[in-house]
């Protein structure tokens, strides 16, 4: 392939810089070219150099950043695919563990898989690149040629709704339908993330809360107020206003806050970890804690990733929101930078939800 532009790190040492390159032998029967491109905190956390499972891949002395993309095909070598689908693609390989061959790679099992952007395998910033169709997912709806963006965030929360699908059935929830309502679900942290697990939840017919340990600004305040979410700053309000949880996620990965929250968990709740932060400070679980969580029957499990299908399921409930809430979904993008910049990685996104990279 020829040469082309890319914003690159040196994993895991980190750093960032926008240069050509030249990638060769990539495997794929489909050429794509991005349109937009996400920045979470695993990128940041990248070219930080502060996490070192990250690496580049075999025979280069770079890495290609992105995860979050949306993109149009350029050309393609197999049915079903044509030039200008709006596709999104997969950001896990798999291994050789029986759950890759499966594929389902989100379980892997030896850890033996490379994501795109992170660990082995270049990622999606760049003004193209092949891909396997087997690892593409089709978006139909032509209006989510910027919100699509937002897939690769959302399967992780199909992921993470199924794996509650199957916790919650180990009992039977005290409504007269068996349904979620007048259920409680609390998310913590007011990051992107958050806001599509709380989408989510008030999907399943959940009372749902998101909260932090600050105030939040206008622009979320408004988009939950679309969605019919509630806001807790509960470095304020903790002792009156959080109670009564019954599903609980993490999106902060700090233990302190998330042992304190699961002690307001009742009888048959679920907490949910997705947040990771290596940095926390440690949390210390007491005696009392472990009495609450056997005698109250709470399961705390982790989850990440996500298998094809629920990409799939993130490309419709995305289409979904983006038709019933057009303006809250806009406001989740709250800055587009140009491809040529590396600004935005520098900065954080203290002021922002989430921060696109536009390649067209």
């Amino acid at each position: 392939m020829d040469q082309v532009m890319a914003l690159v790190t040196n994993a895991p040492s980190g750093g960032a810089i926008s240069r050509r390159v030249t990638i060769t032998g990539e495997p794929g029967d489909i050429l794509l070219k991005p349109l937009y491109t996400g920045i979470c905190g695993t990128d940041r956390g990248i070219i930080a150099g502060k996490l070192p499972f990250a690496y580049n891949p075999v025979g280069y002395d770079f890495l290609v950043l992105g995860h979050e993309s949306i993109c149009s095909v350029v050309e393609s070598d197999v049915s079903g695919f044509k030039a200008g689908d709006l596709v999104v693609p997969m950001v896990r390989r798999p291994g050789k563990c029986l759950n890759c061959a499966a594929g389902r790679q989100d379980n892997c099992s030896d850890g033996d898989k490379h994501e795109a952007g992170i660990t082995g395998k270049h990622g999606f910033m760049r003004e193209q690149f092949r891909e396997s169709s087997r690892y593409v997912v089709r978006v139909g709806d032509s209006s989510l040629s910027r919100t699509g963006v937002l897939t690769e965030p959302t399967k992780n929360v199909m992921k993470l709704f199924e794996v509650f699908s199957v916790i919650s059935g180990r009992s039977i929830y005290p409504t007269p339908d068996y349904s979620f309502q007048g259920k409680h679900a609390w998310i913590i942290g007011t990051g992107s993330e958050g806001f599509l697990f709380s989408f989510m939840a008030r999907e399943q017919g959940f009372d749902t809360f998101m909260t932090n340990r600050h105030s939040v600004d206008e622009g979320r305040l408004g988009i939950m107020d679309q969605f019919g979410i509630n806001f807790v700053d509960y470095s304020r309000d903790f002792d009156t206003a959080v109670k009564d949880i019954d599903l609980l996620i993490d999106t902060s990965g700090d233990p302190t806050t998330i042992l304190r929250f699961t002690q307001r968990v009742r009888q048959n709740g679920i907490v949910f970890l997705f947040g990771t932060n290596g940095r926390a400070p440690d949390g210390a679980m007491s005696g009392v804690m472990v009495d609450h969580l056997v005698e109250k029957n709470i399961t705390i499990a982790g989850s990440v990733d996500g298998a094809k299908r629920h990409y799939e399921q993130a490309v419709s409930y995305i289409s979904k929101w983006t038709h019933e809430h057009p303006r809250a979904m806009s406001a989740l993008i709250t800055n587009e930078e140009p491809a040529s910049s590396v600004d935005p990685f520098k900065r954080g996104n203290s002021n922002g939800i989430k921060t696109i990279i536009s390649w067209k």
